[in-house]
């Protein structure tokens, strides 16, 4: 005999739906391609570093621009502490704005006249404008003394040189004479002139004025 099967019918304890469902999206809704939204990053840091680029750039010249005045003020502070008193020129030299310069007494070549200003820790004259080459003139004691200075003509670019390598600017005065190999330059109240450096002159030495 067949035992009867009894069906039991079980509520569910929790009203609605189990799972909801997210709310759709409108289907006019705008959204923006991947690619678009990497290209709108990578254009927001480069605008960024090009920014700080310029900062930067800004930053330097200005230092640029402050550091000759800040050697200058250091080197002058330099001076001030290592030499406290007047800078002058030894005894036997004249002083002229920032050099002492002196004018010889016997004449000799111009290689004679380059040692001896060596040898007093000088250099042969090196005028640098036309109001040093007044002085020059006003200050020699003889009209007919011709005087050495540190230039001559140099091969083989065949321009008149100052010993320090430079160039004689043409604002400064004219020599008369001609430009050979062996030329170099005399000066005296008259005019300056082209010699052969073998000739014998006599010669002016500059140097700087010391702390005394």
């Amino acid at each position: 005999m067949d035992t009867p099967k009894v069906c039991y019918k079980v509520e569910d304890p929790t009203p609605g739906p189990l799972c909801a469902s997210p709310p759709s999206r409108p289907s006019d809704a705008c959204r923006c391609p991947r690619s678009h939204r990497l290209a709108l990053k990578l254009s927001c840091a480069g605008l960024i570093l090009l920014l700080l680029t310029m900062i930067g750039l800004s930053v330097l010249v200005r230092v640029l621009i402050q550091k000759p005045s800040i050697e200058k003020c250091r080197e002058n502070i330099s001076r001030s502490h290592d030499c406290p008193n007047q800078l002058r020129c030894p005894n036997g030299w004249m002083t002229y704005q920032n050099k002492c310069i002196q004018f010889s007494q016997e004449p000799n070549v111009w290689k004679g006249g380059l040692s001896d200003c060596t040898r007093k820790g000088a250099t042969l004259l090196l005028i640098q404008d036309q109001e040093e080459l007044r002085f020059i003139k006003n200050s020699m004691q003889e009209r007919g003394n011709s005087f050495w200075i540190g230039l001559n003509y140099s091969f083989p670019d065949m321009n008149w040189r100052w010993i320090n390598g430079s160039t004689l600017s043409s604002d400064v005065f004219n020599i008369i004479g001609d430009a050979d190999r062996n030329s170099c330059v005399t000066v005296s109240k008259g005019n300056v002139v082209s010699e052969n450096c073998d000739s014998d002159n006599k010669w002016i030495c500059q140097k700087e004025p010391k702390c005394l």
